[in-house]
């Protein structure tokens, strides 16, 4: 499928993230994201996001459906962790089966401080052509530059996850908007992070989402449990699913090169 048709073949549908990792409850190595993929497939998705070659792999296998591929890793050197942070981790995924990679596309410095993190871009559309880059931004400023340098498909993954959005209360519905507009005939919207219904998705779709991407709300049913508990508990400050939602485990950590 050309860049074009795998584009519009995402039109107005969903994209369940499917990740599974070392330490959440439901993971089995090599079984948990396939049975996710699986149950999305059935169910209508039109895409799926996965973490880490192995699991983009094991899910292209069992799965007729496009995976949007990212690879989270942790350096020594870094507060937080970094979606597909360099060139090997880009060509690991697409070499799994990933025919869209998703890059960690802030303005701040990557490892190493060399170069921002969105500088990635160009490195990848040089070296891997045939596949679709898909930007995690957090700031309008982020998806400024990524579509500068190109990006087919950027989305507001990172919003609540950053120095500069961690207090704000997500889904940012007037700033999922601006974005929209900012991308008209540019690229490609597709709502991520903090979707928990399916009013929603519909209502990402009405203010420009190409697609949208449900994680957490389809595919860990511990936060969903959790989102159960903590509300009809009175969602007391110590019983917050949604630091539990931010809190990632398992992640691959490296020594800074």
């Amino acid at each position: 499928m050309d860049k074009k048709k795998l584009l519009d073949s995402l039109a107005g549908g969903l994209i369940v993230s499917c990740q599974s990792q070392p330490g959440d409850i439901i993971h089995e190595e090599g079984r948990t994201v396939v049975t996710m993929a699986k149950a999305a497939a059935w169910a209508g998705a039109v895409a799926i996001r996965a973490n880490s070659p192995e699991q983009i792999a094991a899910i292209h296998e069992a799965v007729d459906l496009p995976i949007i591929g990212l690879w989270k890793i942790k350096f020594d050197t870094e507060p937080d962790f970094i979606m597909t942070p360099d060139l090997d981790s880009a060509k690991a995924v697409y070499k799994a089966g990933a025919a869209i990679i998703a890059l960690d596309c802030q303005v701040v410095l990557a490892p190493g401080g060399k170069r921002r993190r969105v500088d990635l871009i160009p490195l990848v559309k040089k070296e891997i052509p045939d596949a679709l880059i898909f930007a995690d931004v957090a700031t309008l400023e982020d998806a400024k530059a990524a579509l500068e340098f190109g990006a087919d498909i950027i989305a507001p993954t990172l919003f609540g996850y950053t120095p500069q959005t961690i207090d704000k209360e997500p889904p940012d519905w007037r700033g999922f908007a601006a974005l929209c507009e900012l991308c008209k005939g540019k690229a490609k919207v597709i709502m991520e992070g903090h979707i928990y219904t399916p009013e929603d998705a519909i209502k990402a779709l009405y203010l420009g989402a190409h697609a949208v991407v449900v994680g957490s709300a389809i595919t860990r049913p511990q936060l969903i449990a959790k989102r159960f508990v903590d509300l009809m508990g009175g969602l007391k400050p110590e019983a917050d699913w949604r630091k539990s939602e931010q809190a990632w485990t398992g992640v691959e950590t490296k020594s800074k090169e």
